[in-house]
This record gives C-alpha cells, sequence and structure tokens, in this order.
C-alpha cells in the first residue's frame, strides 16, 4: 500500500509540476502566434480552467497520498504535535514542504480564481489597456513562482527520502 501511495505522489507531482512547465514552455510562446491573435484571452480561459481542474484533483491527491505516506512510515497524528518531530532531520524539512505547499494553495486560488480568469476576459476585451498588462503580469509571476516553489517542494520532498 505504502509504494502505492508513494507512487501516486510522486505521478501527481510531475504532472503538477510537469503541466507548468508545459505551459511556459510551449503554451505561452504559442500564444504569440498570430492565429491567437484575437483569441488569446479565450485561449487562456479554456487551457487554465481546464489545468485548473487538474491541478486541483491533484493537490487533494497529494494531500491525501502525503497523509498515507507519513503514517505508512511510521508517524501517527500525535507525532505531528511534538517539537522532537518537528526538529528531526525528517521533520524539518517536511515543515518546510507544508508550508511551500500552503503557499502554493494560496497563490493557485489566487491566480485560478481571480488572477488568470480577470487578465484573460481582458485580453480579449481590452487588450491594450494598463488593467489587462496589470493582471497579465499579476497572473504570470503568479504562475512562476507557483512552479519555482513546486521545484522547491520536489527539493524537500528529496530531502525527506534521502537525507
Amino acid at each position: 500500500m505504502y509504494y502505492l501511495s508513494v507512487f501516486i505522489h510522486i505521478l501527481s507531482a510531475i504532472f503538477w509540476i510537469g503541466g507548468m512547465l508545459f505551459t511556459a514552455a510551449v503554451l505561452v510562446p504559442a500564444s504569440r502566434h498570430q492565429l491567437l491573435t484575437d483569441k488569446k484571452g479565450a485561449f487562456f480561459a479554456l487551457v487554465g480552467r481546464k489545468f485548473s481542474r487538474i491541478s486541483w484533483l491533484l493537490f487533494i491527491i497529494l494531500i491525501i497520498t502525503g497523509i498515507t505516506n507519513l503514517l505508512a512510515r511510521g508517524y501517527d497524528f500525535a507525532d505531528l504535535t511534538t517539537s522532537t518531530f518537528w526538529n528531526s532531520s525528517f521533520g524539518q524539512p517536511l515543515f518546510i514542504k507544508l508550508h511551500l505547499f500552503g503557499l502554493v494553495l494560496i497563490l493557485s486560488g489566487i491566480h485560478d480564481f481571480y488572477a488568470g480568469p480577470r487578465a484573460a476576459e481582458l485580453m480579449d476585451s481590452h487588450p491594450e489597456s494598463a488593467k489587462t498588462k496589470t493582471f497579465r503580469k499579476l497572473s504570470s509571476w503568479i504562475g512562476r513562482i507557483n512552479l519555482l516553489l513546486g521545484l522547491s517542494i520536489l527539493y524537500y520532498a528529496m530531502q525527506l527520502l534521502r537525507g
């Protein structure tokens, strides 16, 4: 059961981080093509909704498998209430990883339910307005920060397993 949970946890993380890398490396550059000149907002709205749904499902899976992995390693909820656990070589990277994941959830909520949809809406209706540029930059920076946070989480996940 433990190996299946770890496999699903890693696969979910790969899918989420890979999706962000694909967006940055392929979708954003492709959006600059002349075919999408008047449809960039619609393009990003469509892609954003699809990826957002998948991401939030992956977040739920990551939470469930993360708890399962922790329990399967012999820790229980009582351990999480002790300073000994959080000061251990396992607890310290887990503490950082969980806080980074919390930031990801907050930033993803802002991006997926406010900044991203607003930017996409404004891109087609008022492409040159200052408000559009502000929301595009905000959405873009939140995406970049989330990618960096995701890669940082990956680093701390490696520390959990490799010390």
